[in-house]
């Protein structure tokens, strides 16, 4: 445990920590953190970077915590679509679906476009999973960073 700790430490902890010290608010760095957070499990790879710059842009939120937190969440990413998938399957109703990565490969490899025909629908049921947990989450997510970046912001030193 204690590399990853130093990882996230050296990763993701001081880049953010660095960005307060540099004057950025903490209701600032927190809307960027839960909102990159938000993109970056979005269970499509590939897409995260590109949709963390539009947001950013149309937002104003900070770009360098955004794509801190977006390479940061690709494990999560990952971990998550298979999740999000049978999420959005159980709440649309619909069969499930092999998701095994010899099945996904396998009909990559044979045609890709029977590939995207087969998958187009497993695609927008987790994208459903998605879109129905991730509102929950970053808004508790806001909450506990608001307070925790609070406490990060360096004190003025006493007189």
């Amino acid at each position: 445990m204690g590399r990853l700790s130093d990882w996230l430490r050296r990763r993701v902890r001081d880049p953010l920590v660095a960005e307060l010290r540099q004057g950025a608010t903490p209701e600032a760095v927190s809307a960027a953190v839960v909102v990159s957070f938000a993109i970056a499990i979005v269970p499509f790879i590939g897409l995260t970077t590109v949709l963390c710059l539009v947001a950013g842009r149309l937002f104003r939120l900070n770009h360098v915590v955004m794509q801190v937190i977006n390479h940061s969440a690709f494990p999560l990413q990952v971990l998550l679509i298979v999740p999000f998938v049978r999420l959005g399957e159980t709440l649309s109703g619909a069969r499930h679906f092999a998701l095994t990565p010899e099945a996904i490969i396998g009909e990559f490899n044979r045609s890709i476009p029977d590939f995207l025909e087969k998958f187009w629908l497993t695609g927008l049921h987790g994208l459903i999973g998605w879109a129905v947990t991730v509102p929950l989450a970053c808004w508790l997510l806001h909450l506990i960073l608001r307070r925790t970046f609070h406490r990060l912001i360096p004190k003025p030193p006493a007189p």
